[in-house]
């Protein structure tokens, strides 16, 4: 089965190139940042090869100065400028993935990680896979167990419940049967720079933007901007669930069944997600994000057939990422979330070493915020099929 589909950015989203920008890269005026084509900037009349190359290498050098000095305009000599309330200073961007032409699109692995991690969570909670279920506890028991005196961020416990879930290599993964394709580009000007804040809870139970000394936790980010829309194709490759191929691959029929229905299993995957962050919005009086994943659980609870919502890229945080709530959550949970933590130094302090805050975890998001005040969520996007 392969279909063409629709995917609506809700909320601004953010697939990171893995490169960030500078103010060598860019020049801010009139709440635009517009990215300079040195190219153009060396062949201006204009412009002193010599000098620029001696000015550029000055700490304070900024193109502001430069153009203004040398009666140039920056929008003439940029390859596209994106809106931007704020000026990024010094601090750096975070540069969106883009194709030929600085168009952005959204890579299909960034749409099958998401969908990967909800079929996961179904897989691990469905009621007949109380094997699966108690053979993943008993794994990261066992870890929990090997203690913290080592550094564990690089270590993935969660790969071998993986395997047991979804495969035990990549040639017999479930995922090989779900093909999903980048989606085609847009133009440059629907991307803009937005500021992401990691806000935390101080110690009166309130969120508030995290800094720390003078480290203020805020990230300027080239996003797809909300309300654009692109295209993409998924395929599910029925071949695989045909006789033979079904039992060399090892596969069963809860698989089987979870992956026909990945619209249900996003559903009801998100639905939990917006569930919680609607209680830790609540719960700490952050009016404007609970208003906002209100209106996510309105929009997931009235979508239509064949269509579902996924939270995806940077940003979207831990609870979106990893499937261990499945474990540590309940009075009957077989997972203790803080022997977890603990092992994995999972929301240490950075200020107090080996201090685990045990009100809740975990207790930062990133938000965009405009000024002072926050504006949504990363990530958000909703996936609809296209009629032939």
């Amino acid at each position: 089965m392969k279909q063409k589909y629709k995917l609506e950015t809700i909320t601004p989203v953010h697939i990171g190139s893995g490169e960030t920008l500078n103010h060598i890269d860019g020049y801010y005026a009139d709440r635009k940042w517009y990215r300079i084509d040195l190219d153009k900037v060396l062949t201006h009349p204009n412009t002193d090869i010599n000098g620029l190359t001696s000015e550029m290498s000055q700490r304070d050098f900024r193109w502001s100065n430069y153009f203004s000095r040398h009666n140039m305009n920056a929008a003439d000599l940029s390859t596209y400028s994106l809106l931007c309330a704020h000026s990024p200073g010094t601090t750096d961007i975070r540069e969106a993935i883009k194709s030929v032409g600085n168009r952005p699109y959204i890579p299909g692995s960034s749409i099958k990680g998401a969908i990967r991690t909800a079929l996961l969570s179904d897989l691990i909670n469905h009621k007949e896979n109380q094997r699966l279920f108690d053979n993943s506890s008993a794994h990261l028991n066992k870890e929990i167990g090997k203690g913290s005196r080592a550094y564990r961020r690089n270590e993935t416990p969660a790969k071998r419940i993986e395997e047991m879930a979804l495969g035990k290599d990549p040639n017999h993964d479930l995922l090989r049967a779900l093909q999903v394709s980048d989606t085609e580009p847009l133009e440059s000007d629907a991307l803009a720079i937005e500021t992401a804040w990691t806000v935390t809870l101080n110690q009166n139970n309130q969120l508030e933007q995290k800094i720390e000394g003078n480290t203020e936790y805020k990230n300027y980010v080239e996003v797809i901007q909300g309300g654009q829309s692109l295209t993409f194709t998924l395929k599910i490759d029925d071949w695989l669930f045909d006789d033979p191929a079904y039992d060399k691959l090892g596969f069963n029929d809860t698989q089987y069944g979870a992956i026909q229905s990945i619209f249900d299993v996003c559903y009801w995957r998100n639905n939990a997600l917006i569930d919680k962050e609607i209680e830790f919005y609540d719960s700490h009086n952050f009016v404007t994000l609970y208003n906002r994943y209100i209106g996510l659980k309105n929009r997931n609870n009235s979508i239509e057939d064949g269509a579902f919502m996924l939270q995806i890229g940077w940003g979207t945080g831990y609870l979106v990422n990893t499937v261990s709530s499945s474990f540590t959550q309940g009075e009957d949970a077989p997972i203790d979330l803080m022997a977890l933590r603990e092992r994995y130094r999972l929301g240490t302090s950075r200020s107090r070493r080996g201090h685990y805050d045990e009100r809740e975890f975990p207790k930062t998001r990133r938000i965009l915020y405009r000024g002072e005040n926050p504006i949504a969520p990363l990530g958000w996007v909703k996936i609809s099929p296209v009629q032939n």
